[in-house]
């Protein structure tokens, strides 16, 4: 995907006609937006079942207080 980017804003930069450089930068955009959603989602996925064993955890010592 990264490399996709990098063709992407290479084929941009060499271009002249406006229409397809903003084609071009819509298309750069989406990309990096899906890499920041992917790596959103990673990082929740990866910090969820902490968090909620944290909370799990929290709410037992509670009772047993």
């Amino acid at each position: 995907m990264v490399q996709e980017i990098k063709t992407l804003q290479a084929k941009l930069n060499e271009t002249e006609d406006e229409d397809e450089q903003r084609a071009l930068e819509e298309d750069v955009t989406g990309k990096i937006l899906w890499l920041c959603w992917c790596g959103i989602c990673a990082e929740v996925e990866e910090l969820l079942p902490k968090v909620l064993d944290y909370l799990r955890r929290e709410a037992d010592m509670r009772d047993h207080a």
